[in-house]
This record gives structure tokens, C-alpha cells and sequence, in this order.
């Protein structure tokens, strides 16, 4: 027969019943926080930026392309008004060497392709089918990326924004801005102006979609990067073997 312990327990069995106790029921004081979640207030603006409105247009440009320079992308910018759409789609890949750029234009009915390579600048006109070989003509990656900066100032032009969440772009945390109309309508041609604009931490305008306007006209300028860092550029089928 099994005698049962009666009477307070030995000290030793007690501090072990306290030991265990701490071990299972004790917060461990070596444990991490949990990284909080990002918001709006913590978020870390890049230069140009701020959780009330963009602070510097020309400083967020500059760190837009900052950001960009020497990295693979695709990019996507489409204008369209009353007119006519006006979409010019540019790919960078750094690891080959190689980018393209295609621009059409539904009220002059153009659709015009460029790429550009060691062996020169090629340009086919998609529409007629004429192709235009320069293999003598330098270019430079900033130079294709160059004529994206003026396109990205116009619509971002005195935008009153606010951030109301973010987001995640790609892997990367982001920031979103709703528009809700322009600062001094005196210096740009609108008074009014819809849409979001989104910007990542590490810099880059991610993409927008605003619509700025008057009682005389109402223009939407939509702009995208994708596959940021790993964008491939193709030798186009079009372009004849040497």
C-alpha cells in the first residue's frame, strides 16, 4: 500500500513546485515585442513625403528616381481626356542591357515601338510597318527613363492628399493618399482633383490614379510600376536576326 505525504511539503519540494510554477506561468522577460503593425503615423515617409500632404513635389521626384536608377522595371503611364488615350509603357532591364518603350496615341492613331540595345536604337512603327534602325545612336538607361519625370510632375502639381492606410506593394510597405482636390488651383489649369497615389518606403511612387479637371476639361493620368527589380526586356519578333 502506497502511504501518502501528509504535512507541508520539504523545502526542496516546494521550490521546485515554485520553479516550475514561474516556468509555465511567468512571462519570460527575454521575449521580444511583436514589431507593431505599420500605420499611418509610423510610417516612415521618404523624402518629399508626409502623412498631410507632399511636402516637396521636386524632392519626391528626385527620390522617385533615386530609387528607380539602375533598377529593372516596368513602368505603364496612360493619359486620356476627351480626345484621345495616350499610353507609354517602358521596360529597364539592368541585367541585360537592353529596354523598350511602346507609345500609342488614339487620335493620331499611333503605335510606335522602340528598342534599344548594344546594337543601337530601333524604331517600328507598328501602325505602317516601317522600321527604323540608328546603330550608331548612344543611349543611356536615365536618357529612356528621363522624359517619365515631366510626365509624373503634371498630374502630382499642387494635389491637396491625405495618407489613409498602408499597404504592401510588391513585398515592400507603402503608403496610400486619397486626393481630395488641389492647394491653389491660381498656379496649375484645374480646380478640382480625385484619386490615390501610392508610395513606398523605399522611395518610388508605386502608382497613382488622379483626375484633375475644371468646367472646361477632365483629364485621368493613371501610372503603374511593376516586376520593380527583376523586369525582363525580350528581343522584339519584329526586329530582324543580323
Amino acid at each position: 500500500m502506497v502511504r501518502r505525504i501528509r504535512g507541508p511539503l520539504p523545502a526542496i519540494t516546494l521550490a521546485l513546485v515554485i520553479l516550475l510554477a514561474g516556468c509555465s506561468g511567468l512571462p519570460a522577460t527575454d521575449q521580444q515585442e511583436p514589431t507593431p503593425e505599420p500605420t499611418v503615423e509610423n510610417f516612415s515617409y521618404p523624402s518629399g513625403w508626409s502623412q498631410e500632404e507632399i511636402a516637396d513635389l521636386s524632392v519626391a521626384l528626385q527620390t522617385h528616381d533615386e530609387t528607380v536608377n539602375n533598377t529593372s522595371r516596368r513602368s505603364r503611364l496612360s493619359i486620356t481626356d476627351e480626345d484621345s488615350n495616350r499610353t507609354t509603357v517602358r521596360t529597364v532591364d539592368t541585367d541585360a542591357g537592353t529596354a523598350s518603350v511602346r507609345w500609342s496615341d488614339t487620335l493620331f492613331g499611333s503605335d510606335v515601338h522602340y528598342y534599344f540595345s548594344a546594337e543601337g536604337v530601333f524604331e517600328y512603327d507598328r501602325t505602317t510597318g516601317e522600321l527604323n534602325r540608328n546603330p550608331d545612336e548612344n543611349w543611356t538607361q536615365a536618357r529612356v527613363a528621363s522624359h517619365e519625370r515631366l510626365q509624373l510632375q503634371r498630374p502630382l502639381l499642387e494635389l491637396d492628399v491625405n495618407a489613409t492606410e498602408t499597404v504592401t506593394v510588391e513585398g515592400t510597405t507603402a503608403v496610400r493618399y486619397n486626393v481630395t482636390g488641389i492647394r491653389d488651383p491660381i498656379r496649375v489649369p484645374a480646380n478640382n482633383a480625385t484619386g490615390h497615389v501610392v508610395v513606398t518606403e523605399t522611395g518610388y511612387i508605386a502608382e497613382f490614379n488622379i483626375t484633375r479637371g475644371n468646367d472646361e476639361f477632365s483629364r485621368q493620368t493613371r501610372y503603374g510600376v511593376s516586376e520593380f527589380g527583376n523586369a525582363t526586356v525580350a528581343r522584339p519578333a519584329w526586329m530582324p536576326e543580323e
